[in-house]
């Protein structure tokens, strides 16, 4: 590309940045507001996927293990597809637990938020949308490390039992 092509596309590109700016900013102004909000809901998207793979990896060990064969966390992992079609492992079941936990999550959080405006509106700091989501990020943790402890993880074994203490402590 020679010099002035370069330089007519780039001033043409510069003369649409300035197109639909009203637009742009209150796009942008929008998106900027709910990032936190996104991120939250992302992360708790993440977890709870981490969560559903390892409930997952726990009942392909449980369908392949028998008294004297226990499966290793590879064997568990390479008999999920077998458990899915012997029905163990149900789709349908994931999804709704999927869906229902993210709803359950996005209404806990919104009315930990409320909370917090409110005691902000009488000049106390928030509190409640942080314990929310730390409550509900450490019940996934938990969870987490209960599907991997039940699915013969020893590695796990010693910390599902120290995080199931400090939450009754």
């Amino acid at each position: 590309m020679e010099f002035d092509q370069f330089s007519e596309a780039i001033s043409k590109a510069a003369s649409r940045l300035g197109n639909y700016w009203e637009v742009k900013v209150i796009a942008s102004g929008m998106l900027a507001a709910a990032q936190f909000h996104l991120e939250l809901v992302s992360l708790f998207v993440i977890l709870i996927v981490i969560d559903l793979v390892t409930k997952w990896i726990e009942l392909a060990h449980n369908t392949i293990k028998t008294d004297d064969y226990t499966p290793s966390l590879v064997e568990s992992i390479k008999a999920i597809p077998q458990a899915h079609r012997m029905g163990v492992i149900s789709s349908k079941a994931m999804k709704v637990q999927f869906c229902g936990k993210i709803i359950v999550y996005v209404i806990v959080v919104m009315a930990g938020s409320i909370m917090d405006t409110m005691t902000e509106q009488v000049h106390r700091f928030g509190l409640v949308m942080p314990l929310c989501v730390s409550y509900l990020a450490a019940s996934e943790f938990l969870s987490i490390i209960e599907n991997l402890d039940d699915a013969g993880i020893s590695a796990v074994h010693n910390l599902a039992a120290l995080v199931k203490r400090k939450g009754q402590s």
